[in-house]
């Protein structure tokens, strides 16, 4: 799945979504965009955008410094004669110059690169593909950009209100929210952490919208973000049929049991890799987790084994648990999930992170 092949239309992908799922597959090589004539490559790495030299013009961004008053037109000046002089790129001859430090100068230039990359955020014409190649060589890149956090600011600027309509879940139906582990690291606006934490306490978009305090437009933008991101999306058609049905719902303590491994997966990972400062490691995010989730939560323990003790009461087959009871549980769940996986990004790095997650994928789903 990793390489196999990606590509289809703007119109049924939007380009956030194109990113995403680059980023989620961890794809290495180079995307095309083309529409009639026209045509726009950019390169991964390892699901990171990169920020290539042949991606952007370099007089168009020196053109950009003068027009937002960064530099004077004499600096502009100077720095392209000593490029011509000395045979420099625009970039170094900016700093030889002393015209700009590489601080401000490469947040300028990630900046800048990104802002040419908001109108493909509006689009809905021409075709996309993803070829797998080799990685560009250092001297070729400048460097990498995160992608949820890149699909969040094209997503704010984003004037195209019909495209961001077509793609929401329609407002009556029944969504699906997730809590995936990157979740906690995503730069949000505190509006759209509003926006999140209102959409855990609704069953649709229609009951978020006669809510909801944010107007009509930045609430669709907010909601579109989350939707390319993989946070929201449609629920599964029994769940808006009316009762659940199939195994996750007919057995609902098969979920605990499921959530229980997953955690005891982490433990065992983690203890494997860091020793038996694996049992503190998991127990103090356990308790970061909790102090967030709300009093049902504030007795559930690390157990020796990595699981849970939980409450009875949050016990997802406790006869008595209503609709509301299993989804705030399952909320819980997520993420306390999510802090556990942090909690090892943090104890052992970003590489351990993904092979926990990836073993996550397969645990606790039979």
């Amino acid at each position: 799945m990793k390489d196999a092949p990606l590509e289809g239309t703007l119109a049924a992908t939007p380009f956030p979504r194109v990113l995403f799922d680059l980023w989620t597959r961890e794809r290495t090589g180079r995307l095309r965009l083309r529409r009639e004539d026209e045509e726009r490559i950019l390169h991964f790495e390892k699901g990171r955008l990169c920020l290539a030299r042949e991606s952007f013009s370099e007089r168009d961004f020196l053109a950009a410094l003068v027009r937002k008053k960064v530099l004077l037109p004499g600096q502009a000046e100077s720095a392209e004669r000593l490029a011509s002089l000395k045979g420099f790129s625009l970039l170094k001859a900016l700093g030889e110059a002393g015209a700009l430090s590489p601080i401000p100068l490469w947040s300028l230039l990630a900046s800048f690169f990104v802002r040419q990359l908001f109108p493909l955020f509006d689009r809905e014409e021409g075709t996309f593909d993803f070829e797998p190649v080799p990685p560009l060589p250092a001297e070729a890149r400048l460097g990498h950009l995160e992608v949820p956090d890149l699909i969040l600011q094209g997503v704010r600027q984003m004037q195209n209100d019909s495209l961001i309509e077509r793609f929401l879940p329609p407002p009556a139906e029944a969504f699906r929210l997730s809590a995936p582990y990157f979740l906690q690291r995503l730069d949000l606006e505190p509006y759209e952490r509003y926006a999140l934490s209102l959409l855990g306490e609704v069953p649709n978009l229609q009951s978020f919208r006669a809510r909801a305090e944010l107007g009509e437009r930045e609430s669709r933008k907010a909601l579109f973000a989350f939707a390319c991101l993989g946070l929201l999306g449609l629920a599964a058609p029994e769940a808006a049929a009316g009762p659940p049905a199939g195994p996750p719902v007919s057995n609902p303590e098969r979920l605990t049991e499921a959530f229980n491994e997953k955690c005891a997966f982490v433990f065992k990972y983690l203890s494997k890799e860091a020793g038996p400062v694996a049992q503190s490691i998991l127990g103090k995010a356990l308790d970061e987790a909790k102090s967030a989730l709300g009093p049902a939560f504030q007795r559930a323990a690390l157990l020796s084994d990595g699981r849970i003790e939980l409450e009875t009461g949050l016990r997802l087959g406790a006869g008595s648990a209503s609709a509301e009871v299993r989804r705030s549980t399952l909320r819980g769940f997520d993420e306390i999930l999510t802090a556990e996986v942090l909690a090892v990004r943090k104890s052992l790095g970003p590489a351990h992170e993904t092979a926990v997650v990836k073993g996550l994928e397969k645990v606790g789903c039979h």
